[in-house]
């Protein structure tokens, strides 16, 4: 099935389309595809084709804020080769998807505020030509979905999601993703909003909780952070709803700290 052909006209006429055959991925798994090159005017010398994963971040810079295109993984899938006029070139490719990538859509449904795609790099004589950035979509993994599931359950509303710069201890990459919700009804005196971020890995992952408290007499409320270590052999001896809520009604009333 193809999920997405990705274009890109390069110099001398040289056209490269990437199909990606797999319509959705998790962390942790792979984007299987290929690249269709098809030689230009006349003969090329290509140093090598590589294609790169892409987020779209969003940086905050003292009382501004904007956003900036990420890499987050490489991988060459051509070394060195002559391409003459017309000529075309199957390439097929695997490209790993890292544990710790962000992911853009739960249950089916898009999340508006994160982007995640693939870029085309083609080094044509020293010279590289860059595609556009095409999206890909991602999923959550089932320890993940497991989670979210076990927020909602326990009465929390999802808000909004979105990749943010930054450095979080254990993060593979100077980036992660947050999913914000609004707390349960009985918590939303204490707690305006709840943001989770996972830091993945294949056996485990850290699960980081953030509470925006509101604020009250002799209180100035602000956030308060929580973070622990789920192994994703015990995943299924829990009842998530109820640990979550636990640790929100944690959030309401304690300061912590990353680490």
């Amino acid at each position: 099935m193809v999920f997405k052909k990705l274009k890109a006209r390069f110099g001398g006429g040289t056209t490269v389309d990437t199909v990606v055959h797999t319509p959705v991925a998790q962390p942790g798994g792979v984007l299987d595809g290929v690249v269709e090159v098809v030689g230009g005017e006349f003969l090329q010398r290509i140093n090598f084709l590589a294609l790169r994963l892409e987020t779209v971040v969003e940086v905050e810079s003292g009382d501004n804020e904007y956003c900036s295109t990420t890499s987050f993984a490489e991988q060459r899938v051509t070394g060195a080769f002559e391409l003459h006029p017309g000529e075309r070139r199957s390439v097929p490719f695997r490209f790993g998807v890292p544990w710790q990538s962000p992911f853009t859509t739960v249950h089916g449904r898009d999340l508006p505020g994160v982007r995640v795609g693939l870029r085309t790099e083609l080094d044509i004589a020293g010279s590289l030509d860059k595609g556009d950035l095409d999206p890909v979509r991602i999923e959550p993994t089932r320890p993940q979905q497991t989670i979210l599931a076990g927020f909602e359950r326990a009465g929390c509303r999802f808000l909004r999601s979105d990749v943010e710069k930054g450095r979080v201890p254990g993060a593979e990459f100077g980036f992660y993703q947050e999913i914000e919700f609004a707390p349960p009804p009985d918590l939303a005196r204490g707690l305006k909003e709840v943001e989770v971020s996972f830091l993945a890995g294949p056996h485990a992952m850290d699960l980081l909780l953030e509470g925006d408290r509101r604020g009250g007499f002799l209180d100035a409320g602000g956030d308060r952070i929580v973070r622990f270590t789920i192994p994703y052999d015990v995943l299924d001896a829990h009842d998530w709803a109820a640990e979550m809520r636990g640790h929100m009604a944690e959030l309401a009333r304690r300061r912590g700290l990353f680490g």
